[in-house]
């Protein structure tokens, strides 16, 4: 059975895609009155309009169990290509815990401020349903794939443009206080594709 899930998990992933500042460690959920800071450097593979300026990206996010069902979540990060300074916040709640027996479900608001590289400003909100699965390995580490579908308006120059992405990744327990991360996402519509690579201790 965690075969199968697992399997269907890869292959919705192969179809998916992303979000600025990445999916990262929402599906992370941290636990009520309790936090976590994490660390993420993003590599943009390419950009929305094909302008071509792909380019390094770095991300640093702090996580607040707010409730035992929900998670408060600031960022902030700088780049390089496309985009550069950017500021925001999620707000996330998980429906259904990751229980032996059945998927992890939540959903996720979040809301960027992105600084683009021609000096404009663009504001993204974003809904993000996710689903992942923790999995026992070796050495007492933790495997939790994950897979998310954001799916949003970005508002620039006076106008808006609708914006889905999909974010493949999976987090790696390594120890009672820390994690590692990697996430793969794709473009869909009218937004960037990525890697991102990260850590976060946990209190």
């Amino acid at each position: 059975m965690k075969n199968t899930i697992f399997s269907f998990l890869l292959a919705i992933c192969a179809l998916s895609s992303p979000s600025q500042a990445g999916v990262f460690n929402i599906p992370e959920f941290v636990e009520y009155k309790s936090w976590a800071v994490g660390l993420e450097p993003e590599l943009t593979l390419s950009t929305y309009g094909n302008t071509g300026e792909s380019g390094l990206g770095f991300n640093a996010k702090f996580t607040y169990g707010f409730s035992p069902l929900s998670n408060l979540q600031f960022g902030i990060g700088n780049g390089s290509g496309s985009k550069g300074f950017r500021l925001g916040g999620t707000y996330s709640f998980d429906f259904i815990p990751d229980l032996q027996g059945q998927l992890g479900f939540g959903v996720a608001a979040q809301a960027y401020y992105i600084k683009l590289k021609d000096s404009t400003a663009q504001t993204e909100f974003t809904a993000y349903p996710y689903l992942h699965k923790g999995f026992p390995g070796s050495n007492g580490f933790v495997f939790d794939p994950y897979i998310a579908l954001p799916l949003g308006l970005a508002f620039y120059s006076g106008t808006y443009r609708t914006i889905l992405q999909g974010a493949f990744g999976c987090a790696v327990k390594t120890s009672e206080h820390f994690r590692v991360n990697g996430e793969l996402g794709l473009s869909f519509k009218e937004t960037d594709s990525y890697l991102a690579f990260g850590i976060t201790y946990r209190d």
